[in-house]
């Protein structure tokens, strides 16, 4: 039993030892440099979740409105030689292709589309834009938050609508506001010049410039009369997947079972310069994390180095006392667990504490024109915060094996005569 207890005592000697050093409520360096290694964590780790909240906001941000303009996937005509989004001969609906739309589980949601080029006219202001035709199955819900003003497109009439849906852009250019009506011109059979009245019905701004200078939106079955094609021709179908589905791989096996004539794109196929650069933030996302990963790794392993060089006095003493090398080890050990607990945990609270301050507040604002969103957005993902955790854990642990190193080293003789 006395064996016991004193064997009990001396595994509590590097704990004692240890938080009697962090706990001194006296001026010391080496509470000094525990502090500073504990916010050195405590930076890197806020620094990091902040980073991939930011990053990952911002790219399901811009996604998020290109899906809301196009839909995840497109079905149209096959030809290589054609701008994907450029307007086409179409083609007519095929009732086989949209009952397999409907049956594939994968698929929430499908309409009809087409695209004309066109100049709108008003009181001398000429604007030449690309028309995108939808039909009543065009989902407004989704489309709604990009609306400013006016309302969107009233597909109640028998014939077609009139209505058409202007950027704010293209509404300031031409000086027209909702419910003002303006003429449209197009060329038809490739030679004749046509017009046809519309009445802006709304405005909109989705903040990506490609599409607020170069598109508006209108009813298809406007466009049918304007090419003076059937009621049944179309110039594709795009098309909504729901959430956890593979775009591309569906797209690629949707694309086996149409006719030879059609082709399934995916958006990102469609616009591949904004996704390409949306994938570049990937980039920026590793680099910042490898960078702060480094840093705290430096900056812990010097900490701890000074620490164990302050110390080696009393690792001298402890040594000639005859305390084993790896129980002053556990020393050292508990001064990194002490920093890992505190500086990740603070890191955590400080880093999760701005992104969703940011969330509640919107206080950091972007350059719309070149970010194409007006804020920085948030996203937190659970999971990356958890790898983010336990990395910092484990790089807090590691980095206190070099100092040790220099404990194995010290000479009792020398430490004590050490000054």
């Amino acid at each position: 039993m006395l064996f016991f207890t004193c064997k009990i005592t001396f595994l509590q000697y590097p704990l004692f030892i240890a938080r009697r050093i962090i706990f001194n409520a006296q001026p010391s360096f080496s509470r000094f440099i525990i502090r500073l290694a504990v916010i050195a964590t405590t930076l890197s780790v806020a620094t990091m979740i902040v980073t991939l909240s930011l990053v990952n906001g911002f790219q399901e941000a811009v996604a998020d409105k290109v899906f809301s303009f196009w839909g995840d996937a497109r079905i149209q005509p096959l030809d290589p030689m054609r701008s994907v989004s450029a307007e086409g001969s179409g083609f007519l609906r095929n009732k086989s292709t949209e009952n397999m739309l409907r049956n594939m589980p994968e698929i929430d949601r499908f309409h009809a589309f087409a695209v004309k080029s066109v100049v709108l006219k008003n009181a001398g202001q000429f604007e030449g834009l690309m028309v995108k035709g939808v039909d009543a199955l065009f989902k407004e819900a989704d489309f709604k938050r990009f609306i400013s003003s006016g309302r969107s497109i009233n597909f109640i009439d028998s014939i077609y609508s009139k209505d058409v849906l202007l950027s704010d852009q293209s509404a300031m250019r031409l000086e027209v506001k909702p419910g003002d009506t303006l003429q449209c011109f197009f060329i038809r059979n490739g030679q004749d010049i046509s017009s046809r009245s519309m009445i802006v019905s709304g405005l909109f701004h989705t903040g990506i410039e490609e599409y607020d200078r170069n598109f508006a939106i209108a009813d298809i079955r406007f466009l049918q009369k304007l090419n003076q094609w059937p009621d049944n021709q179309i110039g594709g179908y795009e098309m909504w997947m729901k959430a956890g589905t593979d775009i591309t791989e569906l797209s690629a096996r949707l694309d086996k079972q149409l006719p030879l004539e059609l082709t399934s794109l995916t958006i990102k196929e469609v616009f591949p310069n904004i996704f390409d650069w949306l994938g570049i933030q990937n980039q920026t996302k590793q680099i910042v994390i490898i960078t702060m990963l480094v840093v705290a790794i430096i900056n812990l392993i010097t900490c701890l180095l000074i620490l164990v060089m302050e110390r080696t006095r009393m690792v001298g003493v402890l040594k000639a006392l005859g305390m084993p090398p790896h129980r002053i080890s556990h020393i050292f050990w508990l001064y990194s667990g002490w920093i890992a607990v505190v500086g990740v945990s603070s890191g955590l609270v400080l880093g999760l504490g701005l992104c969703w301050f940011q969330q509640a507040t919107r206080f950091i604002k972007m350059d719309e024109l070149t970010y194409y969103v007006a804020y920085v957005p948030i996203s937190i993902h659970p999971v990356e915060i958890l790898f983010v955790t336990l990395g910092s854990f484990g790089v807090c642990l590691l980095a206190v094996r070099l100092p040790l190193l220099y404990v194995q080293r010290i000479s009792p003789i020398k430490a004590i005569r050490f000054n």
